[in-house]
């Protein structure tokens, strides 16, 4: 059994007094945290505008504070902070009592470097190419029961997809489980991607496991992956196996040490919950700005069709994920006083290097709000200017295996068909917003699609 590795306590809920932060909007803190909860993008449009590139957030009741960074040399100095004076706050935040305390996104400290070193191998060259045949296959099986020429939801399919694609390449589940994992992992969607968890994690000074629904939800879930666990470890062929799980249960770390049922448990309900809902929001926002932008659209149908390399396909995945970031931001906690954008900041200050406002600073992008795969191409931006997987020493561990991801569900999807809007009313340029899905952004309306049968080149 491994051995823990005591972690540096983070210093939860300093109050720090306002005048050592930077300014921020001066409304009452019920109304700010009313607008992020429900208008999370339209709060941060709005502050940047008003205050620049560094702006603080006051919430209610608790008066905690976020400090928004969005300028890239400031996003540079976080996240290549000593990870001892500027760690992620993932471990006391909304995801925590979720994820599990094991999970790599809520460790720091030694344990995550340990973790971190035991999840690589499997998302990276070959091994993550062993996993192409699951997603053609998720994808054409989603897409044999989509309508065509009628109006659908896209983002509901895409969610299918990519879950079958978590349970079959991470966990290797035989069909006749299937199901059963499915639908625990659905009940705690369900029951947990609501703006009132976030409400409720930012009235509670600490954050234990949940109760109600939401405890109930992730007790059965926890049931169907220890006894996951407990039939692989059985099995005799785990050397033979090219499922993530298999890998983990067969991983040791320098010490040789194997990772314990909770430790895998935790890692196992991260990847499902992490690695299925951001990617498949991401294919979803990709169609929907392909959609609305029908020359894009018309030049990727055109690469797809010879079928010779996938730079602009590349560039559109790039494009999708400046301008439709999936998760917003990240959050460092300060064990120590630190210099970020020219102000000293204090011990426990959450400091929040801003995804969706670092990818649209208009000091680095012309037209920011465009889209325009081309930029990818002609003058790709520097790494602290596009951070749509974070950065640093904790830059998303599946970021590999996303855009691998997508750029297979979408190949395989427009080799085939043709998306078009239901209708091109006065908002079609702008198209769907941005709406809160626990700690995502989703397209409000679901990506509401068209599709129609290419024909055969």
């Amino acid at each position: 059994m491994a051995t823990a590795v005591a972690q540096p306590p983070l210093p939860v809920d300093v109050e720090i007094p306002a005048d050592r932060l930077p300014p921020g909007p001066r409304l009452p803190a019920t109304l700010v945290t009313l607008a992020w909860a429900f208008a999370p993008t339209w709060v941060m449009d709005r502050c940047a505008k008003r205050y620049g590139d560094t702006f603080t957030l006051t919430f209610a009741p608790s008066g905690r504070k976020l400090v928004m960074v969005s300028d890239p040399e400031a996003v540079k100095t976080v996240f290549t902070a000593p990870p001892e004076i500027a760690p992620s706050a993932a471990g006391v935040s909304p995801v925590a009592p979720i994820m599990g305390p094991s999970s790599v996104l809520t460790l720091i400290g030694p344990e995550h470097m340990r973790q971190r070193k035991l999840l690589l191998p499997p998302f990276h060259g070959e091994r993550m190419r062993e996993y192409e045949d699951v997603i053609v296959q998720a994808t054409k099986n989603s897409m044999a029961q989509w309508p065509i020429g009628r109006p659908m939801r896209l983002a509901s399919r895409t969610r299918g997809i990519t879950l079958e694609v978590i349970l079959r390449a991470v966990f290797g589940v035989e069909a006749e489980r299937m199901g059963t994992l499915r639908d625990a992992i659905a009940g705690l969607l369900k029951e947990s991607q609501t703006p009132a968890l976030l409400l409720a994690a930012l009235r509670r000074p600490t954050l234990e496991r949940p109760t109600g629904a939401i405890g109930r939800a992730l007790d059965h879930l926890d049931s169907v992956i220890y006894q996951e666990i407990a039939r692989r470890r059985e099995q005799e062929d785990l050397g033979e196996r090219a499922d993530i799980m298999s890998l983990l249960l067969l991983a040791r770390d320098e010490s040789g040490q194997e990772m314990t049922d909770s430790e895998l448990r935790d890692e196992l309900v991260t990847l499902l919950l992490a690695g299925h809902e951001t990617t498949a929001t991401a294919v979803a926002w990709a169609i929907e700005r392909l959609i609305r932008h029908p020359q894009v659209l018309a030049r990727l149908h055109a690469e797809i069709d010879v079928g010779e390399g996938d730079d602009y396909m590349q560039a559109v995945i790039s494009e999708t994920l400046r301008v439709r970031p999936v998760v917003p931001f990240v959050i460092r906690m300060l064990t120590e006083p630190f210099t970020v954008a020219g102000r000293e900041l204090p011990v426990g200050t959450r400091i929040v290097p801003c995804i969706y406002l670092v990818n649209r600073n208009p000091r680095v992008y012309d037209a920011p709000t465009e889209f325009r795969p081309e930029r990818f191409l002609e003058d790709p931006p520097e790494t602290f200017s596009w951070i749509p997987f974070g950065g640093g020493i904790r830059r998303c561990i599946g970021a590999s295996f996303a855009t691998f991801e997508m750029k297979h569900i979408l190949r395989t999807i427009l080799r085939e068909l043709a998306p078009s809007a239901p209708s091109r009313g006065p908002l079609f340029r702008r198209g769907e917003y941005n709406r809160r899905r626990a700690i995502t952004l989703v397209p409000a309306g679901g990506t509401r699609v068209v599709w129609n049968r290419r024909a055969r080149q």
